[in-house]
């Protein structure tokens, strides 16, 4: 299988032993596993293969062992092939969707296993967020996941009666090769904007990695575009026409064309135009935009042959995704929550919010560490823009020193409105003190995340459950 995708450089001993696992972590490896060597950023474990016990070793250079090995162009690739291999073809056994983009792809893929679900089906998940079975749900450490962990998850899936899978795609994990041995019947494309560009550079790397999507297609596969998302998304059909697939844009403009008739705090209502007919929906998920996130995954599941009236009442009953936008309030307090960290998607967090509060919007945010430093001021600039007082904290530092990301972010901002509070819980506790009635806060950049990260530790810490406890403290909401 290796040699056939020409990855295969050199071998050593000719027989093939008995595999029982497949590993890439030296801590997991025993004497019946096959262990495939990782050159990563921060760590190569070639280094340890020597000391680790295993029945082969795939790696990208020679090693010194008695036991067998192959040498691969490029250990990532190899050990998405052999996951899936191993773990039963499970792209085989499913109808596999899967969703790329910078924002938008946690709602739409996790619409899509509702509205399976709601058809009477099976489906599994591997999300930013959670990760599921039909039986478990698990936490999410990834946006995509090893390869490893996918296989066996989708092959588990696969024994429970599962018949469906929702994949999301990383620029990342398409660029690690991560889904590489997966082949998807469905992939839908929302949008590009900056992001991650400590590792991708520049727009063209980054929308590159995600393109790689439509290399995964199997061949009867559908690729679904918001045309709404500009040059990007042209291209991105363009690609996947000119690769042999049917290609369905749709948005304001396009092939179906999208309608949002209203939007206001019980939700959004919104129409589908296809075929020469009116199809309308309501969702309580709060913002416009969300409606082109949910288009993709409900274009995915009607093309699936799923019904009119089932897509339509999985999505009234979809109450979204954890951390984004996800509103609480009652008497004193009125905020929303959003894993919005980057300008783009700050900037449609804050648009809307502006649009529904009577008075000013409160804005607490930062910028995580370890990431683009280019989008910091830029991500200062949409604040200043649409942020009527601004709390200025900490997100995940990481390594990195935490008034130097401040300083950063705060170059876009207008010193008059921004207060600088590196303690992100005293930044939540003083939002809500300045909170008069009609104000709305934002509460932006960790949404779901259940820890703060410095460097060489984490706290936990939730922004929702903080935000609570805040108020609690100021005696806006009853001690439970």
């Amino acid at each position: 299988m290796l040699s056939k995708n020409g990855l295969v450089t050199d071998r050593s001993l000719p027989y093939n032993p008995e595999i029982k696992d497949v590993v890439h972590d030296s801590r997991e490896s025993t004497s019946s596993s096959l262990f495939v060597c990782i050159k990563g950023s921060r760590f190569d474990s070639h280094k340890l293969a020597s000391s680790t016990p295993a029945a082969a070793y795939v790696c990208e250079r020679t090693i010194s062992t008695a036991k067998p090995y192959v040498v691969v162009k490029d250990g990532r690739m190899a050990l998405s092939l052999i996951s899936y291999e191993f773990y039963g073809k499970p792209h085989e056994k499913l109808k596999l969707f899967s969703v790329t983009g910078t924002k938008g792809k946690t709602t739409a893929i996790t619409l899509f296993k509702k509205i399976v679900e709601e058809s009477g089906q099976k489906c599994a998940m591997t999300s930013t967020v959670v990760n599921a079975t039909p039986s478990i749900s698990k936490f999410s450490q990834h946006t995509t996941q090893s390869p490893l962990y996918t296989a066996k998850l989708l092959k588990k899936a696969v024994e429970e009666g599962a018949t469906y899978a929702s994949i999301e795609a990383s620029s990342q994990g398409l660029e690690m090769k991560r889904l590489d041995g997966l082949r998807f019947d469905r992939i839908a494309f929302l949008n590009l904007t900056r992001d991650h560009f400590d590792t991708h550079v520049n727009f063209e790397n980054y929308f590159a990695a995600k393109l790689h999507l439509v290399n995964l297609l199997k061949p009867n596969a559908i690729v679904f575009v918001n045309g709404n998302s500009g040059k990007w998304g042209k291209q991105y059909a363009e690609y996947a026409k000119k690769s042999g697939f049917k290609v369905v844009v749709f948005g304001r403009e396009g092939d179906v064309r999208v309608k949002v008739n209203e939007e206001n705090d019980s939700g959004i209502r919104f129409s589908i135009f296809l075929e020469g007919k009116e199809h309308d929906f309501s969702s309580s998920i709060i913002g416009g935009f969300m409606a082109y996130n949910m288009v993709a995954s409900i274009l995915a599941a009607h093309s699936f042959g799923i019904d009119w009236d089932t897509i339509k009442s999985a999505v009234k009953k979809f109450s979204g995704v954890e951390g984004r936008m996800e509103r609480y309030h009652g008497k004193g307090y009125d905020f929303y929550v959003d894993f919005a960290h980057t300008p783009a998607a700050l900037e449609a967090v804050l648009k809307t919010v502006k649009k529904l509060a009577t008075g000013r919007v409160i804005l607490v945010f930062g910028a995580g560490g370890e990431a683009d430093r280019g989008k910091r001021p830029l991500m200062g600039r949409v604040a200043q823009k649409y942020a009527d007082v601004i709390f200025l904290t900490n997100d995940n530092p990481k390594s990195e020193d935490p008034m130097t990301i401040i300083k950063e972010v705060a170059a876009g901002i207008d010193s008059e409105k921004m207060h600088v509070i590196p303690d992100r819980k005293e930044a939540i506790r003083r939002a809500f003190i300045e909170w008069k009635s009609g104000d709305r806060i934002v509460i932006a950049g960790k949404g779901h995340e259940k820890t703060q990260v410095f460097n060489g530790y984490e706290i936990p810490f939730s922004d929702k459950n903080v935000a609570f406890e805040v108020l609690r403290e100021l005696g806006k909401i009853e001690t439970l």
